[in-house]
């Protein structure tokens, strides 16, 4: 009778050890992150970009900005500033969003407003819904409608080709120039 005894207590020492083993294996939840979620996120962000020679190239400043690995960002309600090579702050770009690639190639997207920091600039704003940005040529691009202002006109066309740096701006498509001539 003992060895039956015996038997039998060992069967429920096992089972009880392989329960207790079983508690302790909790399953741990692996944290994947899907490709289309950003690597980071900051809040209330400022950022200063320099140049090659050590001039400030632009700033950037951001309620939210999501990081990618594939070397881009995305900017909720942006406001960048352009700098030129006297570190003197040039224009002043907004928009409801931007998306940066590749550290210089810059997509604002709704609401987007170009506003020039020089008293003197012949060309004073930029309003359009999409514009591209080379931040480090200051070219800019669109193929939206956009509405050109400056000192005593007004623009409005489509596919939009310029140079902030260089203060140029030229419409290709259903321009319509409005002059103001002051005495």
């Amino acid at each position: 009778m003992s060895i039956r005894w015996n038997i039998v207590l060992s069967i429920i020492a096992l089972a009880l050890l392989a329960w207790l083993y079983s508690l302790q294996q909790t399953t741990v939840p692996v944290l994947t992150k899907k490709a289309s979620d950003p690597e980071y996120i900051a809040k209330q962000m400022t950022t200063i970009v320099y140049g090659p020679t050590g001039t400030i190239q632009y700033q950037a400043a951001s309620d939210n900005v999501d990081y990618f690995n594939d070397d881009k960002a995305i900017f909720t309600q942006p406001i960048l500033y352009v700098y030129d090579e006297n570190e003197v702050k040039t224009w002043r770009l907004q928009a409801d969003k931007a998306i940066l690639q590749d550290k210089d190639q810059l997509t604002l997207q709704g609401n987007v407003k170009l506003q020039s920091l020089q008293k003197e600039s012949k060309l004073q704003t930029i309003d359009t819904e999409q514009a591209f940005v080379n931040l480090t040529t200051q070219d800019i691009t669109s193929d939206t409608m956009v509405t050109l202002t400056g000192l005593n006109f007004t623009s409005n066309g489509k596919v939009l080709d310029g140079n902030l740096q260089k203060q140029t701006a030229t419409l290709k498509e259903q321009v319509k120039t409005y002059y103001e001539i002051k005495n």
